[in-house]
């Protein structure tokens, strides 16, 4: 036993320093992991107030986010997430040309390697910050444009793919909430099932933003209410409303609950729920009297008498003087621009009540003056005329005027078809038109021969009715089924441009793309580029590294050009650009800076070895030549003047 325990006491002695220096290693990880972590919550916080706060009048100016930045060490961070919110806060403000853009500098690269190691890291803040970076590209690259989402929507489905399999739910939630926003462009019925499907795991609403909650439960609670509303399905819209007032009162927040209150009592209203109406009237009474905001006061208030007007119960006239006397007594004069709208909306309705004409068109024509001012500088023209056509409506049907009624709500009808036809990508109003009248024309034909055959065959207009439905839905069909083939179709196409492993244009793409643009007969030029030794870093790194090499070419060439040039990759190692109003001396400016930026490249992925990488170039001005067969082969000798002449040259010539 002695033996034993000698052999085991100098065993543990020669294991110990080694043990130690193990755990110390693990503990300087976890450390280096926690610190990253810091920061990363910082970049996020960051990126959410760019995004929130830049170029906009709030209480954060741009000076506040320049010394935000300033002071994280953003610019000079090496690390993925250094590269990644670089990336995302220049590429924010990219297309912003008459206002000023973020102070941030883009120096390499934006790699997969990036986004796996901080999905890596945290999968929440992956999801959101490509999410984000999705959507900001394709903004810039398709000018604010709503064909973005045939770029959008099928990225976004890959990263909430990407997302599930971390097996983390709310960073599959925030991809998902992303997805719906694009969604919604195109499929609203599509977004709100994706919107339900992450609502339960979507984070909370914060006043801290980051990017995670950048979209947040309380804003998928708030689009499903928007959408049910529109859909006519006030009890799902009541139901999301609630959901927001119960959230905002735990958070202990004040006008994003009293709207809340505003569009619950609002669904209430829409079913003729009239005594729950007034009940949560109460309820809001109750809860905006502890604020000192009377266009919150206003708001609860316009509502109760709304309430009183349509329900037109026993004594409503008293009801309905008492609540203006309370209107009446509110100090609006701090911010009337936001209280007008209301006021003068409560002075026609009040107005109906007393049958006084002449004050109730005044007020009408004040309210629709009101509303169709806001339209001039809103990118929500099409809720605010929708709101306004309900309303007035609404107004007209409590003044006991049915006619005028009756037309604003065909108005508002044809309003929301319009909305809903843009919204599905069937944009002819004409179509929209027709198809209406041959609907109508049809069901009054219908009537017709069902009354003819009730009184000659003493038939019933049963099997008549089932007969319309069965071709309305055999029509529906046809028409998903022919637009689903022609976004396949879109789609298709578009993957068929470009190449699988640069993501660069096909040669064929490149090709039909310069027959259009030579036609111009304006300055250009077009340069046929080869990488130097392209087969001996094949044969010694392997073919892994080669694809590595052609991949950050690519992107390198993609972040200098600009959107007007095209860039395919024309062969195995060789590429073509086309540089649209540009002469041989800038076009030939711009070759020898990619070769000095492909120069810094030194460190690879697929090999320890570090080794830089440069192209030969043919260039040609074309100014005039059409031919391109004749352009092409001109590029290629002057590509194998350059070859000849060593590595990292332009040889260059005009026709």
């Amino acid at each position: 036993m002695s033996v034993w325990y000698r052999f085991t006491r100098l065993t543990v002695w020669l294991l110990l320093p080694l043990i130690t220096c193990f755990s110390l290693s693990a503990q300087n990880s976890d450390i280096k992991n926690a610190l990253r972590l810091e920061k990363l919550d910082g970049y996020s916080h960051i990126a959410a107030t760019t995004i929130f706060h830049w170029n906009t009048p709030s209480n954060v100016s741009n000076t506040d986010i320049t010394v935000m930045i300033e002071e994280s060490g953003l610019q000079n961070d090496k690390q993925s997430e250094g590269v990644i919110f670089r990336h995302l806060l220049a590429t924010s403000t990219a297309n912003d040309v008459d206002s000023p853009r973020v102070p941030i500098f883009v120096k390499e690269p934006l790699l997969d390697k990036h986004w796996q190691e901080l999905k890596a890291l945290t999968p929440e803040l992956f999801a959101a910050a490509k999410a984000y970076y999705i959507y900001a590209r394709a903004v810039n690259d398709f000018d604010g444009s709503s064909l973005r989402i045939n770029e959008t929507v099928p990225a976004l489905r890959r990263l909430k793919l990407e997302a599930l399999d971390t097996g983390s739910k709310k960073a599959t939630a925030i991809a998902s909430i992303w997805l719906a926003m694009e969604l919604n462009l195109a499929n609203p019925i599509e977004a709100i099932n994706e919107l339900e499907y992450a609502l339960a795991h979507l984070p909370h609403y914060s006043p801290d933003k980051n990017l995670q909650n950048a979209l947040s439960k309380t804003i998928a609670h708030d689009w499903l209410r928007d959408a049910y509303l529109e859909l006519f399905v006030p009890s799902r819209a009541f139901y999301h409303s609630q959901q927001i007032i119960d959230s905002k009162k735990q958070a202990g927040s004040t006008v994003v609950t009293t709207w809340a209150f505003f569009s619950a009592i609002d669904a209430l209203l829409v079913q003729d729920s009239f005594n729950d109406a007034l009940a949560l009237v109460e309820d809001a009474i109750g809860y905006v009297s502890k604020v000192n905001s009377a266009h919150e006061k206003l708001l609860i208030y316009v509502q109760k008498l709304r309430a009183i007007v349509f329900q037109k119960g026993e004594g409503y006239e008293s009801s309905a003087q008492k609540v203006m006397e309370q209107i009446r007594q509110l100090d609006t004069s701090k911010m009337k621009e936001r209280t007008q709208e209301l006021s003068v909306y409560a002075d026609a309705l009040y107005a109906a009540v007393l049958n006084d004409e002449a004050k109730f068109n005044d007020s009408l024509q004040q309210y629709k003056k009101i509303v169709l001012a806001k339209t001039s500088d809103s990118g929500f023209k099409e809720k605010i005329k929708l709101k306004m056509e309900l309303e007035l409506s609404r107004l007209y049907d409590a003044a006991g005027n049915y006619e005028k009624a009756y037309e604003h709500s065909q108005s508002y009808n044809k309003l929301l078809v319009a909305k809903n036809t843009e919204q599905f990508k069937f944009s002819s109003s004409n179509f929209t038109d027709n198809l209406a009248e041959d609907i109508e024309l049809a069901h009054y034909r219908q009537k017709e021969l069902a009354s003819l055959r009730e009184q000659k065959e003493g038939l019933s207009t049963d099997k008549e009715a089932m007969k319309t439905t069965i071709f309305v839905l055999l029509l529906t069909i046809l028409l998903i089924l022919v637009l689903w083939l022609w976004v396949a179709k879109k789609q298709s196409d578009l993957l068929a441009e470009r190449d699988s492993l640069t993501g660069a244009l096909t040669r064929r793409a490149m090709l039909n793309s310069l027959k259009k643009s030579l036609k111009g007969n304006k300055t250009s030029s077009i340069a046929l580029l080869d990488v130097d030794n392209f087969k001996k870093i094949n044969d010694r790194y392997g073919h892994a590294v080669g694809d590595e090499v052609l991949t950050t070419i690519t992107q390198i060439i993609k972040n200098r050009i600009r959107k007007s040039d095209k860039l395919c990759r024309y062969g195995g190692e060789e590429f073509l650009i086309y540089f649209s109003d540009t002469d041989e001396k800038s076009a030939k400016r711009i070759l020898d800076e990619l070769n000095v930026a492909l120069s810094r490249q030194k460190h690879w992925n697929g090999t320890d070895e570090k080794f830089c990488v440069s192209f030969s170039s043919g260039l040609l001005d074309v100014k005039g030549e059409t031919n391109l067969d004749r352009i092409i082969k001109a590029c290629d000798d002057l590509l194998y003047k350059a070859k000849r002449g060593g590595r990292a040259r332009v040889a260059s010539l005009s026709f």
